[in-house]
């Protein structure tokens, strides 16, 4: 699976890319050096919109990114990289911080979640990392229409298993 580090230039993709299930970290440091090591230390593909950082570290996995619009930086990544967009791993990261989110019982959400919500949802999820609670709402239909989107953009002429099953969630979602 790959992983990736974005620089403090790609704020909006990290959070993509976590929304898809990808190991991204956000490094916000002015530290290169810091930079480069936890690149190799973790064995990261460096995301960046600095376009000379590849001329001068050609032994390091770079991506620049060209697209300005965050929303066309995604579908750049998915062209370049060929990244799968993979079911079992969507929705599984905290958009956060990066950590992957575990399920947690009704008892637990109690008291954290805002009253209408905990009555209308059944499932919770929460970071361990930054306690930050997740369910299924419609920030989530959202997404599962932007990954949608971005399954065009991959094949427009394949119509994946995967395709199929989001379009049904969509539609249920939209139902309920």
């Amino acid at each position: 699976m790959m992983k990736f580090i974005a620089d403090r230039m790609l704020g909006k993709l990290v959070k993509e890319l976590r929304m898809l299930g990808y190991d991204t970290v956000y490094f916000r440091g002015k530290d290169f050096h810091q930079f480069i090591h936890l690149v190799r230390q973790e064995d990261r593909i460096i995301l960046t919109r600095d376009t000379k950082l590849g001329a001068r570290r050609p032994q390091d996995r770079i991506l620049t990114i060209m697209e300005n619009d965050p929303s066309c930086q995604l579908k750049e990544v998915i062209q370049k990289v060929c990244l799968s967009l993979d079911e079992e791993i969507l929705y599984t990261r905290c958009l956060l911080c990066n950590e992957l989110i575990e399920a947690i019982s009704l008892d637990q959400a109690e008291g954290k979640v805002p009253d209408f919500i905990f009555h209308q949802q059944k499932n919770f999820f929460r970071c361990p990392q930054c306690n930050r609670i997740y369910w299924q709402g419609s920030h989530l239909s959202n997404m599962k229409k932007r990954v949608k989107e971005l399954l065009h953009i991959k094949s427009e002429a394949r119509n994946s298993k995967f395709e199929t099953i989001l379009n049904d969630q969509i539609s249920n979602d939209q139902n309920k």
